[in-house]
């Protein structure tokens, strides 16, 4: 070989040396910085969170961590019911959401080998089983007598059915058509009688005609109240609401306490109780 080629391989082999071994200073130069910032800044050794190790991780990696659990044990509150079938009061259940900040805080202040827990609030339901138990005064009641064929007579006791038991807290709105609608066959909403013709649901008009003058006699303030086109037989003029997809009827309990509907239907004729505390 040359002894310019051989010099040139000589400087390049050396080169190449030097560049391997600045990067591996580099490296470690690196690995030891990175260390260096855990084990000042980040989770002291030993500290566990619900049993994980989070030893040496820094804020923001312990924030990713305690928002994955939060995902998965976070859950909604649920409010006491009626179950329409057996008329029991079924028990609300609380909610519980990780306080993600709270607990983050508590792991980066932990001392070596501590064990922490989660930070967690409780979310209390609404509506209680309580609640339920002292809506215990009748306020108002209406009735009226309609009539019609099994179809008719069979959507007045479903669309009651789907209305007892309502509960409204002070403020809230009651609306006919989101408590009993929407009115399809699956629902159990059979064809009758409507004005013009034939329709599913035809009659529900007298639930929602009985349950507004039971409003009216509690005080209720009413929110939307439609007139039907045509008189009808089962109030006197001007004491009707008609509903359609399109047409509701609504009140607000404006009282402060919280208040039930209660109602049922049979061979054409509705009842509607208005309670409260």
């Amino acid at each position: 070989m040359k002894p310019q080629k051989k010099m040139f391989s000589v400087v390049r082999v050396t080169s190449v040396l030097l560049l391997i071994v600045a990067l591996v200073i580099l490296a470690f130069a690196f690995n030891a910085g990175n260390r260096a910032v855990r084990y000042f800044k980040g989770v002291k050794r030993g500290v566990t969170l619900e049993g994980i190790a989070l030893s040496g991780m820094l804020e923001h990696e312990v924030r990713e961590e305690v928002a994955k659990m939060a995902a998965t044990l976070g859950r909604a509150p649920v409010n006491a019911r009626l179950n329409r079938e057996t008329l029991e009061i079924i028990p609300e259940e609380k909610g519980m959401m990780v306080d993600v900040e709270a607990t983050v805080a508590a792991v980066m202040a932990a001392a070596e080998n501590e064990e922490v827990a989660l930070r967690v609030i409780v979310l209390e339901p609404e509506m209680t089983e309580e609640i339920y138990r002292s809506i215990d005064k009748k306020i108002s009641s209406f009735s009226t007598s309609g009539g019609g064929g099994a179809g008719r007579t069979d959507n007045l006791y479903v669309a009651a059915k789907y209305m007892n038991g309502y509960v409204l807290a002070p403020g809230d709105v009651f609306s006919f058509n989101k408590v009993t609608g929407p009115r399809t066959f699956e629902r159990g909403y059979s064809m009758a009688p409507v004005v013009g013709g034939m329709g599913i649901g035809g009659g529900v008009c007298q639930v929602a005609t009985t349950v507004y003058n039971a409003a009216l006699l509690a005080g209720m303030e009413i929110v939307e109240r439609h007139p039907h086109s045509i008189r009808v037989g089962y109030v006197p003029p001007g004491r009707d609401a008609t509903v359609t997809d399109f047409i509701d009827f609504k009140f607000r309990n404006s009282t402060e306490k919280f208040i039930q509907i209660r109602s049922g239907a049979g061979g054409g004729y509705v009842w509607v109780q208005i309670w409260s505390q």
